[in-house]
């Protein structure tokens, strides 16, 4: 590795963590009432971007043997080998292991929280910063294996899909454990929605990996369409009730 590679690797992390960090200063500005402390938000965001990022990628190795490269994404699998088993690591397994590690980001960090809206902001800073750790890996990988340009491409499509995806779906479960702090019950169907949307959002993108061969490009930028706006209907959708609602 030269000197301008280990240069680079420090633009890739900028790359990766400011557009994160600029989402959830997005989100938390203009909320209304009183506002979330932003250290308290940071040892979430920290907590999603180390704790959580290694635990799921450990977790993830141990559940299959498929993703012996977890810098590799997991519907890219399903695209290349479209069998049952891959079906299940991406739509069940991903979903599943990495919603709840970054729940327990907010759980570790629930004495912070005070009522329900709480839980949408934190939620949305652990999965925040898991999407940043992920965006390294993936925009890392794609710099030293395709080059520049395949970097730009990766970096820019992860901003709009799964950086947002990561935010908007931790946001629901972290509301659940803020709510069932509050008032009592369990917090678990709102993880339960959180992977819901975390698989139907991996279904979206591999649908167009996987039929782009049969298809064209179509196949491939429909599925991506569709997985982009799925989730930027969900984060406008958590940042509206941020900004207007009081509980």
């Amino acid at each position: 590795m030269t000197l301008g590679d280990v240069l680079f690797l420090f633009v890739i992390f900028l790359a990766s963590f400011v557009p994160t960090v600029a989402a959830l200063i997005w989100l938390r500005w203009g909320e209304r009432g009183r506002k979330e402390r932003w250290e308290d938000l940071l040892r979430t965001f920290l907590f999603g971007a180390v704790v959580a990022a290694v635990i799921a990628t450990v977790l993830e190795l141990v559940a299959t043997t498929i993703l012996f490269n977890p810098v590799v994404r997991e519907y890219e699998y399903f695209a290349q080998d479209p069998t049952l088993l891959t079906f299940i690591a991406i739509i069940l397994i991903a979903p599943v292991i990495e919603e709840y590690v970054k729940a327990l980001g907010v759980k570790s960090f629930s004495r912070y929280i005070w009522r329900p809206r709480n839980g949408l902001l934190f939620g949305a800073a652990a999965g925040l910063g898991f999407a940043a750790t992920e965006n390294f890996l993936y925009e890392s990988t794609a710099y030293f294996e395709e080059g520049f340009r395949a970097f730009v491409v990766v970096a820019l499509v992860r901003s709009l899909s799964s950086t947002l995806m990561h935010a908007s779906a931790t946001s629901i479960s972290g509301y659940g454990v803020a709510r069932a702090k509050t008032y009592g019950g369990p917090w678990w169907p709102y993880l339960v929605v959180a992977v819901v949307m975390h698989a139907l959002f991996n279904l979206f993108a591999s649908f167009g990996l996987l039929f782009a061969d049969r298809f064209g490009p179509a196949a491939e930028t429909t599925g991506l369409v569709f997985s982009i706006v799925l989730v930027i209907v969900a984060v406008l959708f958590i940042r509206w009730r941020l900004h207007g609602y009081h509980a």
